[in-house]
Formats: C-alpha cells, structure tokens, sequence
C-alpha cells in the first residue's frame, strides 16, 4: 500500500504568504500546518527565509527605562521573558533598575505581632505566602498557630 501525503496548503498559498512578508512560524499559524513542513516547501520553491519579528523595539524598552522600571515590571508590560528583557538591556548601555520590595519589614513585623500567620500576613499585603514565609524566616520571626 503507497501511502499519500495529506496536502496542507498549495505552493500559491505558501508564496502569497511569504509575499506579504510573514515568516515562517507565521504562515504555519495561517496555513494550519506545521513550520517544519512550511520551511521544506519553502525551501523546496527557493525562496529565502524571512527574518523574526522583534518581540519589541529598543525605544519601547529605552521608554520603560525611564520611567523607572526594573526588568520584571518591563518584561510584565512587553509580555516577554525577564532574561529577554535584561540581554536587551545591556546590549542598549542601560543600567539595571533596583527591585522594588513588595513587602516592607515593618508591615510584616507590625502584622506578625497581631498575630496574623503566614496566610493572613499574605492576603493582608497581597502576596503570596511563600513570600511572607520567606521574609519570616529571615527575620527570625516565629510562625504564629493557625487560627
């Protein structure tokens, strides 16, 4: 038994997507198929790859900069990695902005003394309990009993 392949999409299709400049991953996403199978026909009909689009522009990330934001409030707006955001970064020149604590060790102490536990403490500062757990422990505070 010779066994056919299922055809996706035409070459015309294939070429009237590269013709309006979309990549590969892009046409596979129109097509319905695979971007492996988009790339062999795209080779198979010699046309050259198109190249990636930028996630974001160097002004986007320049602008956020500015504005005082650290690579994860950045990475958080632009819907990117945070590794995306810092390799962009340093290749712009721009310094590392400091992280901003999400909590305070006097919000945590003075709520540790009504005695809150770790996820009343949580809920109270909007953070996780893992994070109140975390900054408990580094100040040596004891864990209060479940109520």
């Amino acid at each position: 038994m010779v066994r056919r392949r299922r055809v996706l999409f035409t070459d015309q299709q294939l070429i009237t997507q590269h013709e309006k400049g979309l990549n590969d991953p892009e046409i596979a996403d129109e097509l319905g198929a695979h971007v492996s199978t988009v790339l062999a026909r795209r080779r198979k009909l010699g046309l050259e790859a198109q190249g990636r689009r930028p996630l974001f522009t160097d002004q986007q990330l320049i602008e956020r900069h500015e504005q005082g934001l650290n690579d994860r409030e950045i990475a958080d707006e632009l819907d990117v990695n945070r590794s995306v955001i810092s390799r962009h970064r340093k290749r712009l020149g721009l310094e590392a902005q400091g992280y901003k604590r999400t909590v305070t060790d006097q919000q945590l102490i003075a709520l540790h003394k009504k005695g809150l536990n770790d996820p009343e403490i949580a809920r109270e500062l909007g953070v996780k309990d893992s994070t109140v757990f975390y900054h408990r422990k580094r100040l040596n505070l004891p864990s209060n009993a479940r109520k």
